[in-house]
Formats: structure tokens, C-alpha cells, sequence
């Protein structure tokens, strides 16, 4: 019986850190986090970054990608929306949209300027693009 409560208490230590080690990597495995401001970064959707003053932004994803394939010709270049989750630590959650389109590539947030500057992979016909396969590079700027 005494063998059995070692091994007990072996599997419980192990699981425990297992489980630690899981849950510490779990929030940022690959993601950028304690960015200064104005340094671009990318993120995949469902994932985030931090910035050193606690700014976190999350890419949620692409809402619409019309853009022009690359290998086609069209007679308007078309346009991607990307929403981004924005938070503090002690704020209010708030949901952005960003446009490839200058004109609407920036959102404010609180004392922030955010910016969508690239979003890839680029379109191609004869390609359809899956939600994971996007890569937004953005910028956060001090208003």
C-alpha cells in the first residue's frame, strides 16, 4: 500500500507541473509581449500582444477579404477588414476594425493609435485563403 501512495503522490506532483508549465505557455506560446510603442508586430488570429504600459491587442480575425487577387485584373483593388480586441488591465474592453485601405487602416483607442500596416498572405485565385493563414502587422502609437 505504501508503494501505491508514492506513486500517488509522484503522479500528482508530476500532473501538477505539467498542468503549470501548460497554462504558463498557454497565453502567449509564440506571440510578441511587452512591445514598445510605434514597433510593428505580427499576430495571427486569437492571438495577442502586450505592449509595456499593459495595452493588449488581440487579432480576431478577418471580418471580409475582397482584395484583388494577385493574379487577376480587376478594376478596384478591393479591401480586408481585420477586428482587433483592445484592453488595460483596469479598462474597458473595446472592438476595432481596421480596412487595408488607407483610410481606414487606423482606430483609436483611449490614448492609442492603432494601425493596421500589412495583412498576409495575399490573395490568389486560384488559392482560398483560411482564416489561421493570416499574419496582421500592425503598429500602436501615443496619441
Amino acid at each position: 500500500m505504501g508503494q501505491h501512495l508514492h506513486v500517488a503522490r509522484i503522479f500528482t506532483i508530476t500532473l501538477f507541473l505539467c498542468t503549470s508549465v501548460s497554462l504558463g505557455c498557454a497565453d502567449h506560446p509564440t506571440q510578441p509581449s511587452q512591445l514598445p510603442l510605434s514597433q510593428s508586430f505580427e499576430l495571427r488570429p486569437w492571438t495577442s500582444a502586450t505592449l509595456r504600459d499593459g495595452l493588449k491587442v488581440t487579432f480576431d480575425g478577418v471580418r471580409s477579404d475582397s482584395r484583388c487577387p494577385m493574379d487577376a485584373l480587376c478594376v478596384w483593388a478591393g479591401d480586408a477588414i481585420i477586428t482587433v480586441w483592445l484592453s488595460q488591465p483596469v479598462g474597458i474592453q473595446a472592438e476595432r476594425e481596421l480596412h487595408t485601405q488607407p483610410s481606414g487602416s487606423e482606430a483609436s483607442y483611449l490614448a492609442y493609435l492603432i494601425k493596421l500596416v500589412a495583412l498576409a498572405p495575399y490573395p490568389r485565385s486560384d488559392r482560398q485563403i483560411r482564416p489561421d493563414d493570416y499574419v496582421a502587422t500592425l503598429t500602436v502609437e501615443a496619441r
